[in-house]
């Protein structure tokens, strides 16, 4: 079975943004997010999820009422973290999964409790490897990803960049 990757608010919305999510359900995980995760996304995002939950490409935890409890208990640990912040957490715990995740306080909370945690440049990295997405694609991605998230780790996207995009432009300029 493919690794489990629970995704959260911030990782859908970047990979909407940027036209990138029929993309990453190519790659070797089970993607899933929370139905309060879903919840959080606008209209327009969900409806663009959609075909991919009704297809079993995309699955959505429905969170039953003792979950939501466990949930709301663990969120006293740390309250400036959502309570959709800790039902990503609370379920890549709990299933053993990868938590994909951009919020710096989300990732650093999990790692410190053995959660394995990665964010959209990591998985820029993985589907470039396996070949579902070239590097002249991982250019063109990021580039629009830098111009809708701008806290994304600027030394982390800079060796990207140079990696996937000078090579591309250096051979387009000579033609």
């Amino acid at each position: 079975m493919n690794q489990i990757a629970i995704q959260d608010a911030n990782i859908l919305i970047d990979l909407l943004a940027i036209g990138m999510f029929d993309h990453c359900l190519a790659a070797a995980c089970q993607f899933i997010t929370t139905d309060i995760i879903l919840a959080e996304l606008y209209e327009h995002q969900v409806d663009l999820i959609q075909p991919y939950i009704h297809s079993g490409r995309f699955s959505v935890i429905a969170i039953t009422a003792e979950e939501l409890l466990e949930i709301q208990s663990l969120s006293l640990e740390d309250e400036r973290l959502s309570i959709q912040d800790w039902s990503a957490f609370f379920y890549a715990d709990k299933l053993g999964a990868l938590l994909m995740t951009g919020d710096k306080r989300l990732r650093t909370m999990a790692e410190a409790k053995g959660v394995k945690v990665c964010g959209t440049l990591r998985l820029f990295d993985d589907l470039v490897s396996n070949g579902i997405i070239s590097e002249e694609q991982a250019c063109s991605f990021l580039q629009h990803l830098l111009r809708v998230n701008r806290r994304l780790p600027a030394n982390e996207c800079n060796s990207r960049m140079a990696k996937w995009c000078l090579p591309f432009l250096s051979y387009t300029n000579h033609r």
